[in-house]
């Protein structure tokens, strides 16, 4: 009877631990963005390059588009769903407004996510990759 106890004791405290969803590793990375689209990004190494920043414990996103900054909220969930709600951005203008446009506009289609050999896949709704960030 005590380990049927232990046993169902422990499991309680095993569900209520924080939470061990993937995206714990990837708090305060900055992952660049390589591929849009299966088109190529060009980056240069800097901070001005697009990219996001996952803050894991207020599930929260920030970043660049490459100019402006990039906020806004991720939910992830069990079969590797993700899903970005409530997507804003500064508004200055920049040359290459577009771009940072089709990026965000991407972001908001993002319904799955893969890691793999230190990239980032984000997937839509039919699991194609949209965007790669390294």
């Amino acid at each position: 009877m005590k380990n049927i106890f232990f046993a169902f004791t422990l499991l309680i405290l095993a569900s209520c631990s924080p939470k061990s969803y993937p995206d714990k590793n990837w708090e305060g990375k900055q992952w660049t963005l390589v591929e849009i689209m299966q088109v190529p990004v060009q980056t240069s190494g800097s901070e001005q390059d697009a990219h996001l920043i996952f803050d894991s414990r207020q599930s929260m996103i920030s970043g660049t588009g490459g100019c402006n900054r990039i906020f806004g909220s991720y939910e992830i969930g069990k079969k590797n769903m993700l899903e970005f709600d409530e997507i804003g951005s500064t508004r200055m203008a920049c040359q290459d407004s577009p771009f940072e446009n089709k990026f965000l506009e991407v972001l908001k289609s993002v319904r799955y996510y893969q890691v793999s050999a230190g990239e980032l896949l984000l997937k839509n709704g039919k699991k194609d990759v949209i965007l790669k960030l390294q």
